[in-house]
């Protein structure tokens, strides 16, 4: 029974060093969001250049 335990346990210390080890390679959930919000704000700023210059200023 001893080795059946220390067997389980060996097989989870793996699981949790291999699960943290994927982890690590996964970029974090704040990097993640920044890259998001950056592209949105690309994205609406091409939308205003793009009526910007559909609809140019006349100035007197």
């Amino acid at each position: 029974m001893d080795d059946e335990l220390e067997h389980f346990i060996r097989e989870q210390k793996a699981k949790v060093a291999e699960d943290k080890a994927s982890l690590e390679q996964d970029p974090p959930y704040m990097e993640i969001r920044k890259q998001r919000l950056q592209h949105e704000l690309r994205l609406d700023y091409r939308r205003y250049m793009s009526q910007v210059t559909k609809f140019p200023v006349i100035s007197r």
